[in-house]
């Protein structure tokens, strides 16, 4: 593939989209770099199988590129053709994979003394940690569709709208699912204290 100019890397969506459709390989390349990392993630929030998800995404650009000349003409958000794209092949794929949980392995190593600066380092590292893991936890808890339309409209920064066409259903019943989601959210004292720290954990999911 062609290398990636720098002319690509600063076009917006439209520009690329174009691009794209002409056959250039290098706003194809460009697509793919800012989108690829976002897109797998919005997939992890609809299945836990890796595998899947990575062939889905692989997938979805493969398409665009092999169907370049039949794309729409203009769009407004890449973003949200992905998503929307992304969304409809893993239902399709969903049959194909074995769908199972990912479980960490945790290790207890002797490490090497550390300074106090690594050590501090390492506390607030751990402590970050336990406290995604507490809240992956209480998030687990909450049906996929209500987690799919909070983290669309907190940390992908979707409009009801379009959450609506991504997840293929009315608007009204996105708001359902967000207000649902936040009313469950709220009522766990223990782990969550207010909006804030629920608006924190959508950005680093």
């Amino acid at each position: 593939m062609a290398s990636l100019s720098s002319s690509w890397i600063d076009s917006n969506d439209q520009q690329l989209w174009r691009g794209l459709r002409d056959g250039n390989e290098s706003a194809f390349t460009a697509i793919f770099d800012r989108y690829h990392r976002t897109l797998y993630n919005y997939g992890s929030k609809l299945s836990t199988d890796s595998a899947l998800i990575e062939d889905a995404v692989q997938e979805v650009f493969i398409d665009i590129w092999r169907m370049r000349a039949t794309l729409l003409e203009d769009i407004t958000s890449i973003k949200f053709y992905l998503y929307r794209s992304l969304r409809r092949r893993m239902h399709r794929m969903q049959g194909k994979y074995q769908i199972g949980e990912n479980i960490d392995e945790i290790t207890d190593e002797e490490g090497t003394p550390t300074t106090s600066t690594e050590e501090t380092v390492r506390i607030e590292q751990e402590s970050r940690e336990l406290l995604t893991r507490r809240i992956q936890e209480l998030l687990a808890h909450l049906p996929k569709r209500q987690v799919e339309a909070l983290t669309l409209y907190y940390y992908d920064d979707f409009g009801i709208n379009e959450i609506a066409q991504i997840m293929d259903v009315n608007e009204k019943s996105v708001r359902n699912f967000i207000h649902r989601a936040l009313t469950s959210l709220r009522q766990n004292r223990n782990w969550l204290i207010g909006s804030l720290l629920i608006f924190w954990l959508l950005l680093i999911m």
